[in-house]
């Protein structure tokens, strides 16, 4: 009898121990996976600044232009998810992807230096919660120099439905294994 009150408890603490290990797993997995998609979205919006701000020019004018459009088609679509704004600063001439629609990204009245990349979560269309990457620039004309800001930004709400569709396959892929172990 105590052989198999000894074994039990045996299969009882293995159980425990396997179901906390693979727990512990699935949130720090969990965790990686975010830190890895916000880099990666990260590097994804730096590029699209990279790619306005290329296009970018005053013509003879002063008046800023945008000499081509960016190639994702998803700037195009209203309300996407995927937004960019180009502002300039003294006379506040406004360019903006077809996505945002009628909406008006309210970047802060931050300090900036040229070059440097600014992050904000800002209100998006819809009250979204938007990932934003500023940066200011300096465009030179005949008629002197102009401040820009450009920004780039994301919905995070499909930031937060890829987070939680991959802690729901790694959930059933941990479940499986933990029954696999303990039996």
């Amino acid at each position: 009898m105590t052989g198999r009150s000894l074994r039990l408890r045996l299969v009882l603490a293995q159980a425990a121990t396997i179901t906390v290990a693979l727990l512990l797993a699935w949130i720090g997995l969990t965790v990686l996976f975010e830190r890895h998609l916000e880099r990666r979205v990260d590097a994804e919006l730096a590029t699209y600044v990279r790619q306005l701000a290329s296009q970018l020019a005053l013509g003879p004018d002063g008046t800023l232009t945008l000499d081509a459009d960016l190639v994702d088609p998803r700037f195009e679509l209203p309300l996407s998810g995927l937004y960019w704004q180009v502002e300039s600063v003294p006379d506040e001439t406004l360019l903006r992807s077809r996505s945002l629609w009628d909406h008006v990204l309210a970047l802060p009245a931050d300090p900036l230096r040229p070059g440097s990349i600014h992050r904000h979560d800002l209100a998006g269309p819809g009250g979204a919660m938007l990932m934003v990457h500023e940066r200011p620039l300096i465009l030179a004309s005949a008629e002197g120099d102009q401040t820009v800001r450009v920004a780039a930004a994301i919905d995070r709400a499909s930031l937060a439905a890829a987070r939680a569709a991959f802690a729901t396959q790694l959930a059933w892929a941990l479940s499986l294994l933990a029954l696999v172990l303990i039996a």
